[in-house]
């Protein structure tokens, strides 16, 4: 099994007045493959440090991360990533961004069209294969990304805020379809969001962070997701359980900013 785990995971850094900062204190979990995991906290919680030692871009002060039985040392196939902004070839259409990873395998190039095909479809994209990606919106661009992610077949898929510059509307429907996408290919998701309701709709569990030093503040097992499957995401939002726990959740966060506040001032 390629769970995701963390031992003892600790990360500092020296700020530019020579102080030593924890970025993250003692980080302990283990996520099941399959599963989908949301990071949420303040600024400076180390949530975006966090998804950049299991993408293998930092490595930890001390402590390790495992995917499965392999240790993360560095970039791997096995990993994908999905930025917030989808870091695409916008000057190349649709198709061979889509194909870029597969190319760079040298793979058949018959069976790669027909995976291309697969995933524009499964994306909402089929008809734009030759459409240059820079003429399609933000949303849809995101969906490309996420294409280009997934087609390469990796273990683990790590999102860094990869809604965070769309519209409400836009993102509401992309967040379905990471859903969609998350059930139908069961693959196991890390996904960074500073929006509330966000984590709490895509993530099975939830890790709530406090900053300084960074750490695992609190975590939840929520069963919106699940529901989103086959509800309509609106009314979700609208029932009591979930009004609940934003309301807990915006509550924990608004503290931790407050006492931030404290300290700066």
């Amino acid at each position: 099994m390629s769970d995701l785990i963390s031992q003892n995971l600790n990360m500092t850094f020296n700020s530019p007045e020579g102080e030593t900062v924890h970025a993250l204190q003692d980080i302990n979990f283990t996520l099941k493959k399959g599963q989908f995991l949301t990071v949420l906290g303040p600024s400076g919680c180390g949530k975006t440090t966090l998804l950049n030692i299991a993408a293998g871009f930092l490595h930890p002060t001390s402590g390790k991360m495992f995917l499965g039985n392999n240790e993360i040392n560095g970039p791997g196939v096995e990993r994908g990533m999905v930025f917030q902004q989808g870091a695409l070839f916008e000057w190349l259409t649709v198709e061979k961004n889509v194909n870029f990873g597969l190319r760079m395998r040298k793979e058949n190039t018959h069976q790669t069209q027909k995976k291309v095909a697969d995933w524009l479809k499964l994306v909402g994209l089929k008809g734009f294969e030759n459409t240059p990606t820079y003429k399609l919106s933000g949303g849809m661009q995101q969906r490309v990304a996420l294409a280009r992610c997934l087609i390469t077949g990796p273990e683990l898929i790590l999102m860094d805020e990869p809604l965070g510059s769309l519209d409400a509307l836009t993102r509401e429907k992309m967040q379905s379809l990471i859903l969609k996408l998350w059930n139908e290919t069961g693959k196991t998701i890390v996904l960074i969001t500073h929006s509330v309701e966000e984590a709490l709709l895509l993530g099975e569990r939830l890790f709530v962070m406090a900053p300084r030093p960074g750490r695992i503040h609190k975590e939840y097992e929520l069963p919106f997701c699940s529901l989103g499957l086959n509800n309509d995401l609106r009314e979700i939002k609208n029932s009591k359980e979930f009004i609940s726990t934003r309301e807990e959740v915006l509550a924990m966060i608004w503290d931790m900013e407050e006492e931030i506040m404290g300290k700066t001032i």
